[in-house]
């Protein structure tokens, strides 16, 4: 896996970020998170996020900020981290949970629908 600022700058590497989706990892990683994987979704499923950070704290601290912000604002979505073991320590995973795309819903209007709660979770951590 190369480095963000690879992936994130470099035209040749041959892994393109889904557009949708960068802004969001440019903003995780802002504030000190490395992101290691993403995906917008597609507009057939859920925006996804996975990242690194050495202090649980402060992934709690924004995880409930983020939550909190959203059951006040009732939005469309919820954003739910997890945490994951891997082999060389631990992962976590930003998902995007959208309540109101299911299996029938059109691809483009999903992808809408995506976008709109990757830029509300954006702007959400950028205020942190």
């Amino acid at each position: 896996m190369a480095d963000w600022h690879t992936v994130r700058y470099d035209p040749d590497y041959p892994e393109k970020l889904d557009e949708e989706i960068v802004p969001l990892c440019d903003a995780m990683n802002a504030i000190g998170f490395v992101t290691n994987s993403s995906c917008s979704g597609h507009g057939v499923d859920w925006p996804s996020v996975w990242f690194t950070h050495e202090d649980d704290t402060v992934v709690e601290h924004l995880a409930r900020r983020i939550m909190v912000s959203e059951i006040d604002s009732k939005r469309a979505h919820s954003t739910v981290f997890s945490k994951h073991i891997v082999a060389e320590g631990y992962n976590w995973n930003l998902k995007i949970i959208l309540n109101d795309v299911y299996g029938d819903t059109p691809r483009s209007e999903g992808l809408k629908k995506a976008i709109n709660a990757i830029d509300w979770v954006t702007l959400s951590i950028e205020e942190v």
